[in-house]
């Protein structure tokens, strides 16, 4: 999982927000607070403070710190990015999905077990597999 990969997907904002804190940490910061407008604090007063410490919640103190640096004292609008959200996931499960099989699962097991560990029906986990690569990348 890349921000080459999954950067297109991304509005611009977030792709900078990638660029700063790395994919992983960026697609934390979306999952838990997609959808909502976040002031950016600079750490100064106790209310910025306050804030940060719940940035740091999310995504760590060095991802907060570099957020707080580039950002501070702007407000920042995190989209939902559903669509970037969903080509993590799936190349996730791709993944997942090869481990499984070199662990020695056959593919209609590998599938329950991906089933239950998404929170997908093993009807989508077998369309996500099926899914031409490009689609994916």
């Amino acid at each position: 999982m890349t921000v080459a990969n999954i950067a297109p997907a991304l509005p611009e904002t977030m792709r900078l927000v990638a660029e700063l804190i790395g994919l992983p940490r960026t697609l934390q910061l979306v999952q838990a607070l997609g959808g909502t407008t976040l002031p950016i604090s600079k750490n100064q007063s106790k209310a910025g403070q306050l804030r940060f410490a719940a940035l740091v919640e999310v995504i760590g103190e060095d991802a907060a710190s570099s957020l707080t640096h580039h950002f501070g004292g702007d407000i920042l609008y995190v989209p939902r990015c559903s669509q970037a959200l969903r080509l993590a996931r799936n190349q996730q499960l791709l993944n997942d999905f090869d481990q499984l099989l070199e662990q020695g699962l056959g593919a209609n097991e590998a599938v329950s077990v991906l089933a239950i560990r998404y929170q997908l029906s093993d009807r989508m986990v077998w369309r996500v597999l099926k899914t031409p690569s490009q689609e994916l990348h």
